[in-house]
């Protein structure tokens, strides 16, 4: 599990240089999508509040490729004191029953060689 030797993201928020600060980031991403667990989480809005755009470095491309993909699912930038688009989820989403297009027939089911003959 990589989660279970990683330090804990708000150590690296503790890091006072925003260089150091960065690159201990881009470690921790390294291996994971997200900052904590396996979606989107409380950890990973915190971390993104502290940054103001994606870094220019390119060394940090696991920064850059994080902070894109946060910033595309919240709808944009984050205020540090102000609400963001984390919500919890209104219930499970269920996917229409299949039905073939109007004026078509269901397709039908043959079985080709489904007896066998024994001798």
């Amino acid at each position: 599990d990589p989660d279970s030797s990683a330090p804990d993201y708000r150590s690296i928020l503790s890091i006072s240089d925003a260089t150091a600060r960065a690159q201990a980031l881009n470690e921790h991403l390294s291996t994971r999508s997200y900052v904590q667990g396996y979606s989107l989480s409380q950890a990973d809005v915190d971390v993104f509040r502290q940054l103001s755009a994606p870094p220019t470095d390119p060394r940090l491309f696991h920064v850059a490729r994080w902070f894109r993909h946060i910033e595309a699912v919240l709808g944009g930038p984050c205020d540090k004191g102000g609400p963001c688009g984390l919500q919890a989820s209104k219930g499970r989403c269920v996917q229409p029953q299949w039905s073939p297009p109007a004026g078509t027939e269901p397709c039908k089911l043959r079985l080709y060689n489904m007896f066998l003959h024994f001798l």
